[in-house]
């Protein structure tokens, strides 16, 4: 009888401990452009909403020093546009807290995310995890991170003022980061696997530009096979892909630019995620789950820019909003 009434008490603590627990209408999980621009909305509708991010609010584009394709801003750099952002999150009772998502409980209808710190209860979860860089996955590659291998230019840059660099890719990122580079750098290589490049033609023109200045070196139809150097970077082996010939080329810094990987290892056993690890959505930006939304760069999608993480934002919120409305029926 004793232990009944102790496992009867141990219970009801528990449930007790759970019902005390602040609820939330929505919980945005990431503080990128969608994760800020969802909360602007969630807060314009007055739902009581919390933004969890690791770090600090901007996601990918605290790394971006020029923007000149946001709407309403002719120029203006991705940290001044973070923080814009937030502040108006922020004016609108939006709730924010500054820790790393753990894991996460979709099994009931009120939701669970779990921090290293504590859980938070809601209604609705919108997953704007973002990407983490992609890696050439070469011998060496993490060992020589900080040593010499970035995949942030506007973070690591000073480092190599007066030094020779190298950017590896063809897409938007590595044609900003190569003419950023050329202002710190005494010689800047940027070398793309092939003749063509992925990025906006007008960043392509601008790498052009510089080149037939002499402060781009382009090296084309060519991959990084090697990183050498013991204690730091000294060097790289590139490989042409048309040849086979390899040349070694001496730098002190690589800037690796190859893409992004979405931040979804540890949900697949928790939603639905295509063959390459992105959330799959409907229409609604709806998950396999219902409640739970996703935007940004965890779901595919033919453009990856601030303008469209923005509007997955908004959808999402928007979306969520409609959920909640039946939420209780």
């Amino acid at each position: 009888m004793i232990l009944v009434v102790i496992v009867f008490i141990f219970v009801y603590n528990i449930d007790m401990e759970n019902l005390e627990k602040e609820i939330y209408d929505l919980i945005i999980v990431g503080g990128g452009p969608c994760g800020l621009s969802a909360s602007v909305y969630a807060g314009r509708s007055n739902l009581k909403t919390l933004v969890i991010e690791e770090y600090a609010c901007g996601g990918q584009i605290l790394n971006t020093y020029e923007i000149k394709n946001y709407p309403g801003f002719e120029n203006i750099s991705g940290p001044e546009l973070a923080d814009k952002m937030e502040k108006q999150s922020k004016a609108l009772g939006v709730l924010f807290k500054y820790e790393k998502v753990v894991d996460f409980d979709f099994s009931q209808k009120i939701k669970i995310v779990k921090t290293q710190k504590n859980e938070y209860l809601a209604k609705a979860i919108i997953l704007s995890l973002g990407a983490s860089p992609r890696k050439l996955g070469l011998e060496r590659e993490t060992e020589l991170t900080g040593k010499g291998v970035s995949y942030c230019a506007i973070c690591d840059g000073g480092f190599f003022k007066n030094k020779t660099v190298a950017v590896v890719g063809g897409g938007n990122s590595a044609m900003e980061d190569a003419p950023y580079l050329t202002n710190l750098a005494s010689k800047t290589y940027l070398i793309n696997r092939s003749e063509k490049f992925r990025a906006m033609q007008s960043l392509v023109d601008n790498m052009e530009n510089l080149r037939s200045q002499g402060k781009i070196n382009l090296v084309q139809n060519s991959v990084v096979t090697k990183l050498n150097g013991e204690n730091k970077l000294e060097s790289i082996d590139v490989k042409n892909t048309q040849t086979g010939e390899i040349q070694t080329i001496a730098v002190d810094g690589l800037f690796i630019e190859i893409g992004r990987v979405p931040n979804t290892n540890f949900l697949a056993d928790k939603i639905t995620l295509d063959e390459y690890g992105y959330i799959v959505t409907d229409s609604n930006l709806m998950t396999s789950v219902n409640g739970v939304f996703a935007g940004g760069d965890v779901i595919k999608k033919s453009l990856r820019q601030i303008v469209t993480a923005s509007s997955d934002g908004a959808i999402c919120a928007t979306n969520a909003q409609n959920y909640l409305q039946t939420f209780e029926k």
